[in-house]
């Protein structure tokens, strides 16, 4: 795979229906992946093999994982280790957007 550059708000992509999961790219080693959720919306509680990493691009909302939810805010970067329980619930009224970069 050549090197990809892209401006992530060309990608942006809402569905009135559920989250909307735009794969940027696909390597060997990872997936890069954005995830764009309109006000109610959420990507549920869920657990993966490899190491994950959030950065939140635009809007609000909660963290899910095993503990109380944790408030969310633009610029915010979580890193996310293999096995850990996590997801997302975009409780404002504004749409939010993820990037979310998976490895393994």
């Amino acid at each position: 795979m050549a090197v990809a550059l892209w401006d992530y708000q060309d990608k942006v992509a809402f569905d009135p229906e559920e989250a909307n999961k735009i794969v940027l790219a696909k390597t060997g080693h990872s997936r890069t992946t954005l995830w764009c959720l309109l006000p109610g919306q959420r990507i549920g509680t869920h657990v993966h093999s490899g190491d994950h990493t959030w950065v939140v691009l635009e809007g609000q909302g909660n963290f899910l994982g095993e503990d109380e939810p944790q408030p969310l805010f633009p610029g915010q970067v979580l890193v996310i280790p293999a096995g850990t329980t996590h997801g997302v619930e975009n409780s404002s009224s504004e749409g939010m957007v993820l990037l979310s970069v998976s490895v393994g």
